[in-house]
């Protein structure tokens, strides 16, 4: 084997790990059944840092089915009395998007509320907060 063998070889762990395709197949379970997914559940943790409690307890809350949109995010919520929280899933990029609203008012944004958020989630963001969506950028 020559040298550019090989490195295809070494690399090729990391490309497969770079997509997620098997999360898609959750599509139509509760919002916990994304968190406790192994590549999902590690990152929420770190992600939740300092609200941890408050996502977890959320996540078991009432909320529609996991959803999918553009064919690639996996999608739900959960809502309590106390909080909502909206969870995403990039299936290509294996990113996660967080949104906690604590009491009705925006507590945690992965990406920053003033980030750009992925245009395909803006109808799922919309059904979870309407008025959040509203302040949000949504682009490609």
């Amino acid at each position: 084997m020559n040298r550019r063998t090989l490195l295809a070889f070494a690399l090729l762990p990391l490309t497969a790990r770079a997509e997620a395709p098997e999360v898609l197949e959750l599509a139509g379970r509760p919002v916990l059944e994304l968190a406790r997914h192994p590549t999902v559940g590690p990152r929420l943790r770190s992600m939740s840092a300092g609200r941890q409690r408050l996502v977890s307890d959320t996540l078991r809350g009432a909320g529609p089915p996991l959803a999918i949109a553009d064919a690639r995010w996996v999608y739900g919520y959960g809502v309590t009395e106390e909080a909502r929280v909206f969870l995403a899933f990039d299936t290509h990029t294996e990113s996660v998007v967080i949104l906690l609203l604590d009491g009705g008012r925006p507590s945690l944004f992965i990406p920053p509320r003033v980030a750009r958020w992925p245009l395909a989630l803006r109808p799922a963001v919309q059904e979870f907060a309407p008025d959040m969506a509203a302040q949000m950028r949504f682009t490609d």
